[in-house]
């Protein structure tokens, strides 16, 4: 008797084991197969918020995904990025912090986090990140050129020139690595390594207006007012609406004498906003420049009407004709 109940205790042992070995796994998978649906859901519908700007959406779908599956850091990351399309970067910082406990191994996170930090201003904080990214992956160009951002914003100039160096030998196509070099070395003074900058820009975006009047400016700086005004044309031919662009190359033209075709620039200014004070009171100097004295003092005029009260005095000293002692008698 007590070999039989220990045979049939034997089978009942082999039972239990055989269902724990494979009838429990197989349970188990069910319920994660029966949650992986409505746990991809929430992932596919928050990216698919985002996309479309709906960015309070996403962060609600991705924090309940979260709370489903709160060792996710792709979760985190996502959020992180819908809280930086609303200007939450405190937020967002914490979000890509917990994304980072879970996984250093991603370059991006460190990138974005980086980001974030120099949204909130905390420069220094930021170039540790992207420092961290830089040994995680020495080749993305955009870890050279994010930090030169941050160098440049706690005035380490000659960091961020170096960087955006770096950038633009890993990736000598984007245009941004050379438009921001650029601005730095126009702002440091260095308006030939400028000029040279923003002309890369023009023969990668022919149509990148800014790239056109930067290196207007520059050619002014260094008195080329002929290539300056040259650079406002090629950029009015892309923007034929743009006013600041028509004074701009109507100052331009000033400075060589060009008073009449500085006129026709401001002319078309005005037939592009009838009352635009300051482009009659500048045609008026164009004009009186020329001894178009009707002319200059119908613009002066005109300015003065606009509002343009100084032009009151230009008619005064210039347009009113001075009764002398002789003319009295």
């Amino acid at each position: 008797m007590n070999i039989q109940l220990r045979n049939i205790y034997r089978l009942c042992k082999a039972g239990i084991h055989f269902f724990i070995q494979i009838f429990f796994p197989l349970i188990i998978i069910c319920i994660c197969i029966s949650c992986a649906p409505e746990q991809n859901e929430l992932i596919v519908r928050g990216i698919d918020s985002y996309d479309k700007q709906q960015y309070i959406t996403s962060i609600t779908l991705f924090s309940a995904a979260i709370e489903a599956d709160p060792g996710n850091a792709e979760l985190y990351f996502y959020r992180a990025r819908a809280e930086m399309q609303l200007d939450s970067c405190s937020n967002a910082i914490k979000d890509y912090s917990r994304a980072i406990l879970l996984d250093k191994t991603r370059d991006e996170y460190f990138i974005n986090r980086g980001l974030a930090k120099v949204a909130c201003k905390s420069y220094y904080e930021a170039i540790l990140d992207f420092d961290y990214a830089e040994l995680l992956d020495s080749t993305n160009s955009l870890i050279y050129f994010n930090r030169a951002y941050a160098k440049e914003s706690i005035e380490n100039y000659p960091g961020a020139i170096e960087d955006y160096t770096t950038a633009i030998i890993m990736d000598s196509t984007n245009y941004k690595f050379y438009m921001n070099r650029g601005l730095l070395y126009s702002f440091l003074g260095d308006s030939q390594n400028a000029i040279e900058d923003f002309t890369y820009v023009i023969s990668f975006d022919p149509k990148n207006v800014l790239a056109y009047k930067n290196r207007a400016y520059e050619n002014i700086k260094q008195g080329n007012l002929s290539n300056a005004i040259d650079d406002y044309t090629s950029a009015l031919n892309i923007e034929p609406l743009n006013t600041e662009l028509y004074y701009s190359r109507a100052e331009a033209k000033i400075a060589l004498n060009e008073f009449l075709s500085a006129a026709v620039d401001y002319t078309y200014i005005i037939s592009l906003d009838s009352a635009d004070a300051t482009a009659y009171y500048n045609r008026g100097i164009c004009y009186a420049s020329l001894n178009i004295k009707i002319s200059a003092c119908d613009d002066f005029k005109r300015a003065g009407e606009l509002g343009l009260f100084e032009a009151y005095q230009v008619i005064k000293d210039y347009c009113e004709e001075k009764v002398t002692s002789t003319q009295k008698k």
